[in-house]
C-alpha cells in the first residue's frame, strides 16, 4: 500500500512538475492587465523562457525581447527574470538587465543600455525641431522601486552618457561633445542629474515619479563653448534671468 501511495506521489508531483514547466507565458500573462502605454507583440515560449518579438512602451519599440526565469529564485520567494533584448542589425533599444521581484519592491540589477539619441529626443517637447545624433549608454548598477508605497525610488546607482552628442537644427548639424548624468534617488523619486560639463552650459534634472510620470527642470546659460550656430534659437526659450539664464522644463 506504501508503495503504492509513494509511486502515485511520485506520478502527481512529477506530471505537476511537467504542467507547469510546459506551461505557456501567454496563459500567465494573461492573468494580469498591463500598465497603460505598454503593449507585447507575439509573445511565445513558456514561463522559465519566454520570448517577445516586440514590446512598444510609450512609443518606443524594443524588439527581440528575450526572458528567463530562475527556477532558484522562487525558493526565496522573489522570482529574477535575465532579460536581454534588442539587435545590433535592427532598430531600438539594445542591452540587458536582472529584474526581481516581490511583493514589496522590484529591483533591476546590471542594467546596460544602448540607445539612439533620436529615439529619446522625439519623446520631448523642444522649442524647435530637432534630429538629435550619436547614442545613449545607460548603465545601472542597482535601482530599487518600492511597490507597496506607489512605486517610489529606495536606491538607486547608475551613469547615462551620450557620445558624440550633436543635433540637426535649422538646417545645421552641430556638434556637442558628451553629455553625462548620475542616476540616484530623490525624495521618492527617479532622479537623472546633468552634469554641468557641457558645451551648452546646461544644467538639468529629470525625474521619473510613480512609475510613468515624468519631469525636468534646468537652466541654460550659454558660454565660451556654445554653438554658434544655435545663438538664433535663444530667443525661442524666452528671456534671460538676471543671470543670464534661461529656463528649461517639461
Amino acid at each position: 500500500m506504501k508503495k503504492t501511495f509513494s509511486a502515485v506521489a511520485i506520478f502527481l508531483f512529477a506530471y505537476l512538475g511537467f504542467l507547469i514547466a510546459t506551461l505557456p507565458a501567454t496563459a500567465v500573462v494573461n492573468q494580469f492587465p498591463l500598465p497603460k502605454k505598454i503593449n507585447l507583440y507575439n509573445l511565445s515560449g513558456s514561463i522559465w523562457h519566454s520570448q517577445v518579438a516586440q514590446l512598444v512602451v510609450n512609443e518606443v519599440s524594443i524588439n527581440n525581447v528575450n526572458i528567463r526565469l530562475s527556477v532558484w529564485s522562487l525558493f526565496t520567494l522573489t522570482p529574477q527574470l535575465d532579460i536581454t533584448f534588442g539587435d545590433s542589425l535592427i532598430d531600438g533599444p539594445e542591452g540587458q538587465l536582472v529584474l526581481e521581484l516581490s511583493q514589496e519592491k522590484a529591483i533591476i540589477r546590471d542594467l546596460t543600455l544602448f540607445i539612439k539619441a533620436n529615439e529619446i529626443a522625439r519623446q520631448l517637447t523642444l522649442p524647435l525641431p530637432v534630429t538629435a545624433q550619436g547614442n545613449v549608454d545607460v548603465t545601472l548598477d542597482n535601482v530599487e522601486i518600492l511597490l507597496h508605497k506607489k512605486d517610489q525610488c529606495s536606491a538607486a546607482s547608475g551613469v547615462i552618457t551620450w557620445q558624440r552628442a550633436g543635433v540637426v537644427a535649422l538646417e545645421e548639424n552641430i556638434k556637442l561633445g558628451q553629455f553625462k548624468a548620475n542616476v540616484e534617488c530623490e525624495n521618492g523619486a527617479l532622479a537623472l542629474r546633468l552634469s554641468p560639463k557641457n558645451n551648452l552650459g546646461l544644467t538639468f534634472n529629470v525625474y521619473v515619479r510613480n512609475g510613468n510620470r515624468i519631469s525636468g527642470s534646468g537652466f541654460l546659460k550659454p558660454g565660451s563653448n556654445f554653438p554658434q550656430a544655435l545663438q538664433s534659437t535663444l530667443p525661442f526659450l524666452g528671456k534671460k534671468d538676471n543671470q543670464g539664464r534661461y529656463r528649461l522644463s517639461f
